[in-house]
C-alpha cells in the first residue's frame, strides 16, 4: 500500500485562492503539494524536482496546460497527471490524454471536484505502478529473447508479437496450428488479417481494437473469432498487452482455440432442452418455449394449435419385447412427427410415452395436421420389426387464439383430456377439437 505521505505533488495554478484550496483539501488526504504560479515555473520546478503526480491548470499565462504536457512529454519524463480545468471542454481532455495525461477532472463551481481528486490521484498511482510493474517484466523478458522463443515454441496457445503499426513479427508454432500460416508467409502482415470482423460487427470489442497503431493495449478474455488461412472460422479466446521499449510500442497476442470448449458449452446447452433418447425438446425447456409462443401469438394475434400424443400400449411394448424396444418406438415416433409437421413446428417429449405438439399459426389446421400423423402411422413400416402389432397413437387436439381467455396450462389440459378420451374409446384420433 502506497504511503501518501511519500507522494510528492505539484500542482500548477495561478488562482492563488485555488490553489489554497486544493492545496489543503490534499493535505486533508495526507498528500503534501507544492504549489506553481504559471506554466513555465511548474515547468522548471516540475524539471528541479522529483515529483510523482502532476495536477495541472489548462488556462495559465505564458504556458497553458496542454503546452506544458507538450513539452514535458517531449523530454520522455512524465509522472501520472491530471489535467484540471474550468471549461469542461472534452476537446481539450482529448488532446491531455494524447498527450499523456492519465485522467481530466472538471472544476465546477460549487468545489465539488475537490472531493474528487484525493480518489483521481490514488487510481492513477495504482494506474502507474502497474504499467512500471509491467515494463519491468517486459523488459527481463526481452532480454531473454532465446529462452522466451524456446517456451514460445512449445506452448499449444499461438503467441504472436506484433509491432507499434500492427505488423505481426513474431510467430509461434501454436499460431501456425491454429491459423495455418507459416512464419515466413505472415511476418510483416497486419494482425487484423487474423480476426474475423463479421463477428466484431455485432461483438465488442470493435474490430479497430485490433488495429493497434502505437496506442497501449490491455485486456484479456477477449472472445473472438480467428480466420484460418483456408477462410474457416475459429473460436477464440484471446488477450492482447503492449510492452515498451527503445524502438517503440510492440504487443504481445495469445491466442487459445477454444473449439472444444465451445462445443462442450453447445452440448451442455443441448443436454439442458433436449430430451437425450429423442433427440426433441425435453419438458423443462417446455415452459420457455410455451410463453414464447404465447407471447408472439398475442403479439400478431395468431392463433396456436396444441396436439397432445400418447403411444397406445406402450406398457405392452416394453413388458413384451423390452425396454430397448421401447425405446427404439419412442425415437422412431418422435423423428415420424418431426418429419410430419411443419418445420415451424414444434415437437416436445412431454412425458414417459406422451408427447406434446405445438403448432404456431395455426388456424383450423390442428385435425388436419393431426389426420396426417394417422395417417403416416397408418403406413408407417419402421416399427413392424420391432413388434408383433401395429403402434397407433391416441391425439387429442386443441386451439388457443389471444381472444381466448384460458392459461396455458388449461389449454394444455384440455388436449390431454381429448387424448385420454381417445384413448378411453378405443381409437386412434380425436373427434373435435376445443
Amino acid at each position: 500500500m502506497t504511503d501518501v505521505g511519500s507522494i510528492r505533488i505539484l500542482y500548477m495554478e495561478d488562482d492563488p485562492g485555488l490553489a489554497r484550496l486544493v492545496q489543503k483539501r490534499l493535505r486533508r488526504a495526507g498528500y503534501p503539494v507544492d504549489v506553481a504560479e504559471d506554466g513555465e515555473q511548474g515547468i522548471s520546478q516540475y524539471q528541479a524536482g522529483n515529483y510523482d503526480v502532476l495536477i495541472i491548470d489548462q488556462n495559465m499565462p505564458v504556458y497553458s496546460g496542454l503546452r506544458v504536457l507538450e513539452i514535458l512529454a517531449a523530454e520522455g519524463k512524465l509522472a501520472p497527471t491530471i489535467m484540471l480545468t474550468g471549461t469542461g471542454s472534452e476537446e481539450t481532455a482529448v488532446e491531455a490524454m494524447k498527450l499523456g495525461a492519465n485522467d481530466y477532472v472538471v472544476k465546477d463551481a460549487a468545489g465539488g471536484f475537490l472531493d474528487l481528486l484525493p480518489p483521481v490521484i490514488e487510481r492513477i498511482l495504482k494506474q502507474h505502478h502497474l504499467i512500471e510493474a509491467q515494463q519491468r517484466a517486459e523488459e527481463a523478458l526481452r532480454e531473454s529473447e532465446a529462452r522466451f522463443r524456446a517456451v514460445a515454441e512449445t506452448a499449444v496457445d499461438a503467441i504472436i508479437s506484433v509491432d507499434s503499426h500492427g505488423r505481426i513479427t513474431f510467430w509461434n508454432r501454436g499460431a501456425r496450428m491454429i491459423f495455418g500460416y507459416n512464419e515466413g508467409d505472415i511476418l510483416g502482415r497486419p494482425l487484423t488479417l487474423l480476426i474475423d470482423e463479421t463477428y466484431h460487427a455485432d461483438n465488442a470489442p470493435p474490430i479497430s481494437f485490433f488495429s493497434v497503431n502505437g496506442e497501449a493495449r490491455l485486456d484479456r478474455g477477449i472472445e473472438s473469432r480467428g480466420r484460418h488461412r483456408d477462410g474457416t472460422v475459429v473460436p477464440i479466446d484471446l488477450s492482447l498487452s503492449n510492452w515498451q521499449t527503445t524502438s517503440g510500442t510492440f504487443y504481445t497476442v495469445i491466442v487459445r482455440d477454444i473449439t472444444e470448449r465451445k462445443e462442450y458449452e453447445a452440448s451442455l446447452a443441448r443436454m439442458a432442452h433436449t430430451d437425450a433418447l429423442t433427440g426433441i425438446f425435453n419438458r423443462h425447456y417446455l415452459a420457455g418455449i410455451l410463453d414464447r409462443e404465447f407471447q408472439r401469438a398475442k403479439r400478431y394475434n395468431h392463433p396456436i394449435g396444441f396436439l397432445m400424443i400418447d403411444v397406445n400400449r406402450f406398457k405392452q411394448i416394453n413388458d413384451q419385447f423390452g425396454h430397448n424396444t421401447g425405446d427404439e418406438v419412442l425415437v422412431g415416433i418422435a423423428e415420424l412427427l418431426a418429419e410430419t409437421l411443419r418445420e415451424s413446428d414444434i415437437v416436445v417429449r412431454y412425458g414417459g410415452d406422451e408427447f406434446l405438439a405445438i403448432l404456431p399459426e395455426t388456424d383450423g389446421e390442428t385435425e388436419t395436421a393431426r389426420d396426417r400423423i394417422v395417417d403416416r402411422m397408418a403406413s408407417c413400416e419402421r416399427f413392424s420389426h420391432l413388434v408383433g402389432f401395429s403402434v397407433t397413437l391416441s391425439i387429442g387436439c386443441a386451439h388457443w387464439d389471444p381472444q381466448d381467455p384460458r392459461t396455458i396450462d388449461r389449454v394444455l389440459s384440455d388436449a390431454d383430456k381429448q387424448m385420454y378420451k381417445v384413448k378411453r374409446d378405443s381409437q386412434d384420433q380425436d373427434i373435435t377439437c376445443r
